[in-house]
């Protein structure tokens, strides 16, 4: 801290410079003056951050001086020298924030105290300062990665209601303005005869059109993403909020010029969807859907490279499924490692709960159980889940937490993409490769009396490698997830067949039902009789 010292009285001043160990308190004196005035054109060149000044002085007093002093440095600390006699009067310095009051004469013991404080309270508000700074950096580190997460919910309807949206977006300070919204999605396909990677083509036709499609957008797109599948996503909104007719103008206007820029990209094929317009937030999912359907025709065997969403009302075979329906294809594509489309119709199946008069109350909590039961068993015959998600019972218990149905959705719908995430990561692994191939193997003779080695010779490795496998890639060994698997077969049977306990016993590879009884509790926390009454 650099101090200043102001007293006429060349002794007194001389003294307190002198006499005090500025170094121990992190200080340095940097200017004295008998003269308030003098002092005043000095801070003007080197404002200090403390000033030790008398209160009585030819001219200018120690209240003007310590007032005009803290509009050059507003964090300015003040010590106030005054004598008895104008103890009281001093006490209007109290209006500037004066830290604290030296009676003349100066006792050093109780300056270093004061100056003490003063170095200690610095040394917080620097702590202070640096914690909030860190903090600061971390929200701005983490921004971008929420801002990510909400667009990937957003263009999959996994938020229902505009309210819920509009709260998200004004969090992250995005969608500030209203108007007309359109979804354009960029699908980038491998091309098969390329010598380069399918990442690497990828890449490649990203960095290409990255740089094209701002300027190809302009003041229409508000905000870009990309799936799970590497797809650029587009969202253009209508600054003026003109008519339907005039954005949808326009936008077809930016969906040719991405065309034709398509059309120079060879290191491979790039076709482009666009989806209807609309003005609610909530609505954007359909038109992310409706472009990815549109945009889907190209698998047809179309040599186009833009699709309109329109082309899909020329089709006479769409109609809506059922949320069963929805539950089956969500929970098929989910095991399939998925993300992007698993999520889309986790979408869609939200819509439909929302849709349907009969889900409320215990029949949704009911289906979400099921999807979480569901999902959780898909993501469990691929890798220790527990460790990375938690339990299925603690997952079940995260749910009947939620009183409300909109929390106890938002939970589903958190739960279903860790799982998700989880899954597609897995998927990614080389290693992985082999462990499904064994784990394909296991579902498939979990009845039969399953060794490692049997396993092993069924994929061409060594049993100790295959073990090793397990526990690297599962973080389970290979006898926890045989368990385990059969433990999930046995739950299907108890829930889905009216099978005897001992049937099911044997069903799964287990002869001793004893046996059979203490691992499944020890797995599930409930005896196989207690999880078929729905005891659980």
């Amino acid at each position: 801290m650099k101090v200043f010292v102001v007293d006429d009285e060349e002794r007194q001043r001389k003294s307190v410079i002198k006499h005090v160990e500025w170094s121990q308190y992190h200080m340095c004196v940097i200017g004295e003056s008998e003269d308030a005035q003098q002092a005043l054109e000095m801070a003007e060149q080197a404002p200090p951050d403390l000033l030790i000044t008398d209160i009585r002085m030819l001219g200018m007093d120690g209240l003007e001086l310590s007032a005009r002093m803290r509009k050059i440095n507003p964090r300015m600390r003040i010590i106030m020298v005054t004598g008895y006699e104008e103890f009281e009067y001093a006490k209007s310095a109290l209006d500037i924030g004066v830290d604290a009051f030296l009676v003349k004469p100066i006792l050093f013991e109780e300056l270093n105290a004061i100056l003490e404080r003063i170095c200690e309270a610095e040394r917080q508000a620097i702590s202070r300062n640096q914690e909030e700074m860190r903090i600061k950096e971390q929200l701005d580190t983490f921004k971008p990665i929420a801002r990510e997460q909400f667009l990937q919910e957003l263009i999959h309807g996994l938020i229902l209601s505009e309210e819920a949206i509009r709260t998200h977006a004004d969090a992250l300070g995005m969608f500030a303005h209203g108007g007309l919204r359109r979804v354009l999605v960029i699908v980038l396909d491998a091309n098969p005869k390329s010598p380069l990677p399918k990442e690497e083509q990828v890449l490649r036709a990203q960095q290409l059109l990255n740089e094209s499609v701002a300027a190809i957008c302009g003041s229409l797109l508000e905000e870009k993403t990309t799936t799970q599948r590497g797809n650029i996503v587009l969202i253009l909104r209508d600054a003026n909020s003109e008519a339907i007719e005039a954005f949808d103008q326009k936008s077809e206007h930016i969906l040719r010029n991405l065309g034709q820029e398509a059309e120079r990209i060879d290191c491979c094929p790039v076709s482009i969807g666009g989806g209807p317009s609309f003005a609610e937030l909530s609505r954007l999912s359909e038109s992310f859907r409706l472009a990815q359907r549109a945009v889907n025709q190209r698998l047809l065997g179309s040599e186009e490279r833009t699709f309109c969403w329109k082309i899909l009302q020329e089709q006479e075979d769409i109609r809506y499924k059922s949320v069963d329906e929805l539950k089956g294809d969500f929970l098929e594509v989910f095991g399939a490692g998925d993300s992007q489309n698993s999520l889309s119709l986790l979408g869609e199946l939200l819509r439909g709960i929302a849709g349907s008069p009969h889900i409320q109350g215990s029949n949704l909590r009911s289906l979400c159980l099921q999807l979480i039961s569901g999902a959780n068993r898909i993501a469990a015959e691929i890798g220790d889940v527990s460790r990375h998600v938690g339990s299925e019972q603690r997952l079940w218990e995260q749910l009947l937490e939620c009183r409300e149905e909109t929390e106890l959705l938002q939970e589903m719908v958190r739960i279903i993409t860790r799982l998700s995430d989880f899954i597609a990561e897995r998927k990614k692994s080389p290693t992985q490769i082999v462990v499904q191939k064994a784990l394909e193997w296991m579902n498939a003779h979990y009845r039969d009396n399953l060794t490692l080695r049997s396993v092993a010779d069924s994929v061409y490795l060594s049993p100790n490698y295959l073990g090793a496998l397990f526990r690297e890639e599962l973080g389970i060994s290979f006898t926890d997830q045989l368990i385990q698997i059969r433990v999930n077969k046995a739950k299907e049977l108890l829930q889905y067949s009216q099978l005897k306990l001992y049937e099911v016993a044997d069903s799964v590879g287990y002869q001793n039902m004893g046996y059979f009884t203490g691992v499944f509790k020890k797995m599930t926390g409930f005896s196989p009789k207690e999880y078929r009454a729905g005891d659980r």
